[in-house]
């Protein structure tokens, strides 16, 4: 799901290229209460990378164009681990993978898929405490699975400060511990997504206007999660449903759909075919 320098260069290129407005999250929402059919760009980035300070930042600086950055605080915190992050790289490289005598060898990638979404489904079904606990374990037990990809990968309050102070850059609420909602109870729910707005709001010094949901497809973010998102007070929150903006998306604000830019579709090519609407016709077709 990594996008590089590169090609967020030649998009935001082709933008200007093509007359697309690049345009913030503020801007987003007020043309779809207006019903402003004109084509537009709105990034999003999830959970609070370090690279997006490193290296989309100076990308954006250089384009002078906005951006929305959804933060799992307890990564910025260094309370929560990003264990999917050590989780892939662990994987990628090991021989074998596994804790004790549950430990699996890693021969092909179907090997390695399946390894993968075994010990991730460990993690989302866990809480925090758990999660914690069981970072350390792996690392213990396969040296690939390194503690500094869990914890040292994510933004400081610092950058998020002064990418803040730069106008282009506003910052979300992605939930405290990057949990499934859909797992949850409803009191955790709502602490999720109320501790998160508060801290991002203590540490930007503005309202926490947007919220997206982690594992935001529908069976991940569960019947409450859109409820609980409106009563806290958000403008609007996104999901993870692959379809462009339409003025009609105004009536369903805390159920916004994004197109994921992936490895596979990472070329303008695709951007084209996502901003013309074809690939959802196709799906209906």
């Amino acid at each position: 799901m990594a996008v590089t320098d590169v090609f967020l260069d030649a998009l935001l290129d082709h933008a200007k290229h093509r007359r697309i407005d690049v345009i913030s999250l503020d801007e987003c929402v007020a043309r779809l209460k207006v019903n402003d059919y004109s084509p537009f760009l709105c990034l999003t980035f999830d959970d609070g990378y370090r690279d997006n300070y490193d290296i989309a930042y100076p990308v954006l600086r250089k384009h002078d164009v906005p951006a929305a950055i959804f933060l799992a605080t307890a990564l910025l915190d260094r309370t929560g681990p990003m264990w999917w992050h050590p989780l892939e790289r662990a994987i990628s490289i090991s021989t074998e993978f596994g804790l004790g005598t549950d430990r699996q060898a890693l021969k092909t990638p179907l090997d390695r898929r399946i390894a993968y979404d075994k010990w991730a489904s460990y993690f989302r079904a866990s809480d925090l405490s758990e999660n914690v606990k069981l970072v350390h374990e792996l690392a213990a037990s396969n040296q690939h699975f390194l503690i500094s990809d869990a914890f040292e990968n994510a933004l400081e309050w610092g950058m998020v400060k002064e990418m803040t102070d730069s106008g282009l850059i506003t910052f979300g609420a992605h939930t405290v511990t990057h949990p499934v909602m859909a797992n949850l109870s409803e009191n955790k729910a709502i602490a999720e997504v109320v501790i998160s707005r508060d801290r991002v709001a203590e540490m930007t010094g503005s309202r926490t206007k947007y919220f997206a949901y982690p594992f935001g497809q529908p069976h991940e973010t569960g019947a409450q999660a859109h409820r609980i998102v409106a009563e806290a007070d958000f403008a609007a929150a996104f999901t993870t449903t692959p379809a462009t903006l339409k003025a009609s998306n105004s009536k369903y604000r805390f159920h916004l759909p994004r197109i994921m830019l992936t490895q596979e579709t990472q070329n303008i090519g695709c951007v084209n075919a996502y901003i013309s609407g074809l690939t959802e016709l196709i799906k209906r077709g």
